[in-house]
């Protein structure tokens, strides 16, 4: 039984689970969630070596065989995604149980859990375990039953600006608007006083804008 759903199960007692239960909950989602993507990339170059020995031969029967293992690495990195996408999903879900209960350790309030009704609960771990949700929309849905959709005081806490900020940088790589060492030189010259880029670019309007 993981443990979200312990804490699902035991909703009305929410208060008594602790921080560092939570904490040490998160650690060890982290560590398997970097073992899953070390195997993901793992069986991704084994299935890479196994394309160009395929295409290297000109033998049916080898190809053959290439193409067995081929397939078996691909099933194999699927099944590991769904696995690394779950892990995810339950990572988002404690931080932001773990955010929200150390808000309410702070400035009170009812206890969050007892605001959901089973309905909502059911859904929250129909969406866990729905291989067609992706991590984004996952997360959406969740603040929204949560009820922290709007709360600020909840916007980008896992990642922080600097992490937003690469994500938008990535976003622009995958519309062609900017190459890797592009988007790597500008992801590099972020800070999180708004950035070196956007300073350079204020002190150029300001000299433009002095008299000569």
């Amino acid at each position: 039984m993981s443990i979200l759903e312990k804490i699902f199960r035991r909703r009305k007692s929410f208060a008594s689970t602790s921080l560092e239960e939570l904490r040490v909950e998160e650690k060890r989602l982290e560590i398997r969630e970097n073992q899953h993507i070390n195997q993901i990339d793992k069986y991704d170059k084994l299935r890479e070596n196994v394309f160009h020995q395929g295409a290297k031969t000109k033998s049916p029967a080898r190809r053959r065989v290439y193409a067995r293992q081929f397939n078996e690495y691909a099933m194999r990195i699927q099944m590991m995604e769904r696995e690394l996408s779950r892990v995810v999903k339950e990572l988002m879900t404690l931080n932001r149980l773990r955010g929200i209960m150390e808000r309410q350790h702070t400035v009170g309030g009812k206890n969050l859990l007892e605001r959901l009704s089973d309905e909502d609960l059911g859904k929250i771990i129909g969406l866990l375990e729905d291989d067609k949700v992706t991590e984004e929309m996952y997360v959406q849905k969740l603040d929204m039953m949560l009820g922290v959709v709007s709360d600020p005081a909840y916007e980008s806490q896992d990642i922080g600006s600097e992490g937003q900020e690469v994500l938008k940088t990535w976003e622009a790589m995958d519309e062609g608007e900017l190459d890797f060492e592009e988007g790597l030189k500008e992801a590099s010259q972020k800070e999180p006083s708004g950035g070196t880029k956007e300073a350079k670019e204020k002190e150029t309007d300001v000299r433009e804008a002095e008299p000569n």
